[in-house]
């Protein structure tokens, strides 16, 4: 926001000119005072949680509008779980999801729904986006978002590159650009969708991408694949509840291969 200070009127906008007075460079930015608050004036809300397939290593589910990172080595089935999650949910709620894919076309997604989560071919509520543009992607996160219970599924982060960098897909420098831009989605809309982030790990079993990755987030889930072909899912950071959890599951013989 701009004011006048001549008229004092106010823009959204800079220019040269007032738009009410026509006063010439008078216009300066309106900066807004920090809002400093005690305790007592805040007024804490329930925070209500979805039921998921990996309920042990959440907390008791996934709470709405937050913003999860899943991360795995190659293969573990990041991808499966997410549409697995997502189907549970949507099995008991009315809740608007949309999977947006910049890796792969949509019709591979049907084929893993098809293995893993048949009963979403059929529901209104999951819908489907494939797009690189992290630009692109925000303006269609923002023109379907009507409620507060939504959930937006990025697969993956990895994938996804901001509209004017030079920068390869996966780079740090597209990575930070692109959780930053829904990070500050999220800040500024009035309804907060829940995100769910998938990312690739190295051949270290290191979360690919700086560590600002998981310090903006508010859960990181790490799945990884044990000698026994098992898989093991990890909490390591959680805002709502405890860390360090560890849950071993053995995948489905149709489980996709990533």
């Amino acid at each position: 926001m701009y004011i006048c200070k001549v008229c004092k009127d106010t823009q959204l906008s800079f220019t040269l000119k007032c738009r009410t007075c026509a006063s010439f460079l008078s216009l300066e930015k309106i900066i807004p005072k920090p809002q400093i608050l005690t305790l007592d004036e805040l007024e804490i809300t329930e925070i209500r949680k979805l039921k998921t397939p990996i309920d042990e290593n959440l907390n008791e589910g996934l709470p709405l509008g937050s913003m999860t990172i899943l991360a795995g080595v190659p293969g573990a089935g990041k991808s499966t779980l997410a549409l697995e999650i997502i189907n549970q949910i949507l099995l008991t709620e009315q809740i608007p999801v949309l999977y947006i894919s910049s890796e792969e076309p949509p019709e591979m997604i049907k084929i893993r729904a098809l293995r893993c989560a048949p009963e979403l071919i059929h529901n209104d509520n999951f819908k489907i986006l494939c797009e690189t543009i992290i630009e692109r992607i925000r303006d269609a996160i923002k023109s379907v978002l009507t409620s507060e219970d939504m959930i937006i599924v990025l697969d993956s982060i990895n994938a996804v590159v901001a509209g004017k960098s030079k920068s390869a897909p996966g780079s740090p420098s597209n990575i930070i650009k692109a959780l930053n831009m829904l990070h500050n989605f999220r800040k500024t809309q009035e309804f907060k969708p829940t995100f769910l982030i998938i990312s690739h790990a190295n051949k270290q079993k290191a979360i690919a991408g700086p560590l600002t990755l998981q310090h903006m987030v508010d859960i990181v889930l790490f799945l990884d694949i044990e000698k026994d072909n098992s898989r093991t899912l990890t909490t390591i950071k959680n805002r709502f509840g405890p860390a360090g959890i560890k849950t071993t599951f053995n995948p489905p013989q149709n489980l996709a291969r990533r």
